[in-house]
């Protein structure tokens, strides 16, 4: 057997026993959109592995970047995470590490929800501009930014409203030009959170300042900007892997003519992410009963209502049955105007009868009391009177 086939193989069995161990959805606490993470945590003594492939596709080109990261919760409403991009097609990519604190109810199917993180970025692109870098030495710096997330989960305050709102306020928008700019980021977003899958669109805006270089003296203020839009989808594929696409546009952009921000016009990404250790939490599960309550919910309406329905044509059959004029499948050809007309028809012939039997009562007892007078005030016929004569 070649070694192809042998790799074939594997993959099926892999994927065969994905299917038959993957029972119910499961989601990491803190999953949100492409752009925007949620604001709970692991939890304390929660941990999860993960593995990400991505590839993207915008005005600068073609990027393939693989990514293993991981998260642990300290406490209960403290995470640290981080992820490294071992390679990309534009070389080694960027380190990061998340610290990560958040409001209490965190294990909870909460409503409101915010966040504190404080992000540190190892950039790998080589930066021979800054004052304190040599043009033959380049450095690799590390920058810490920090950022705060806010997000409302509407399913915990109604049971039919499965959507969820983001809003993300930044220091870093592209953490691959944090040596050459400082920058400010604002995100929100909106979800469709359905019970595997989901549905997002997102919109933001950044501001740039150039930074002092040997060459330049930089901003004294955020002069450049641009927004964007960003929709996309998350596709759960066996209950824990997630397929993630977006299309990222940009609307508006106002920058400067001597040394811009170059902004990506456009951007299609896709990822998949594929967690190699992972530890289910209360708030999912919450949130997984919650949804299949509904659809039991739905299914026995369903069941009551095909019953009535059920109900209902066999009553129809029975007024057939009893000669009636109606159908037995619907009314809705029986004719209520004609009908109307013919009972309306009835009665007035019922009511000429009436009068007719009334007239003929009248008569007959007219004739009764003219009887009467007669025979009342009549004398009776006169006898002749015995002549007294005897024999």
């Amino acid at each position: 057997m070649s070694r192809l086939s042998v790799m074939r193989a594997n993959a099926l069995i892999l994927i065969a026993c994905c299917c038959v161990l993957a029972q119910a959805v499961k989601r990491n606490r803190d999953e949100g959109t492409s752009s925007i993470r949620a604001s709970n945590v692991m939890g304390n003594g929660n941990i999860s592995a993960f593995l990400t492939g991505g590839a993207s596709y915008s005005t600068s080109g073609f990027v393939l970047s693989p990514c293993v990261g991981a998260s642990v919760g300290i406490t209960d409403i403290m995470e640290l995470s981080g992820q490294i991009v071992p390679i990309s097609s534009r070389g080694m990519g960027p380190i990061e590490a998340h610290l990560q604190i958040t409001t209490p109810a965190n294990d909870k199917l909460r409503f409101f929800g915010i966040a504190l993180i404080a992000d540190l970025f190892l950039s790998t692109a080589q930066d021979t501009i800054s004052k304190t870098t040599a043009k033959d030495k380049p450095e690799y710096n590390s920058y810490p930014t920090a950022s705060v997330v806010a997000d409302l989960d509407w399913l915990a305050f109604k049971k039919w409203l499965p959507f969820k709102t983001y809003l993300k306020l930044s220091m870093s928008d592209n953490p691959d030009v944090l040596y050459r700019y400082d920058q400010l980021a604002m995100l929100s977003a909106i979800e469709w959170k359905l019970f595997q899958h989901s549905l997002f669109c997102g919109i933001g805006t950044a501001m740039y300042k150039e930074k002092p270089t040997t060459t330049r003296s930089g901003d004294n203020g955020y002069s450049q900007r641009y927004a964007w839009i960003e929709p996309g989808a998350r596709y759960r594929l066996f209950s824990m892997f997630s397929l993630i696409g977006s299309a990222k546009l940009t609307l508006y952009q106002d920058l400067k003519e001597k040394n811009p921000v170059k902004p990506e016009l456009f951007n299609v990404s896709i990822r998949l992410e594929a967690p190699i250790f992972f530890r289910e939490t209360n708030t999912e599960a919450i949130r997984t009963l919650i949804f299949m309550e509904q659809k039991k919910e739905k299914k026995q309406e369903a069941v009551a209502s095909a019953a009535d329905m059920s109900s209902r044509k066999n009553l129809l059959k029975d007024i057939s049955g009893l000669g009636l004029d109606a159908e037995a499948d619907s009314l809705g050809s029986f004719d209520f105007s004609q009908e109307r007309q013919d009972l309306v028809k009835r009665r007035e012939d019922t009511q000429k009868k009436m009068a007719e039997i009334e007239k003929l009562f009248i008569e007959l007892n007219k004739e009764d009391s003219v009887k009467a007078f007669r025979n009342e005030y009549t004398a009776p016929p006169m006898t002749q009177p015995d002549s007294g004569k005897t024999k």
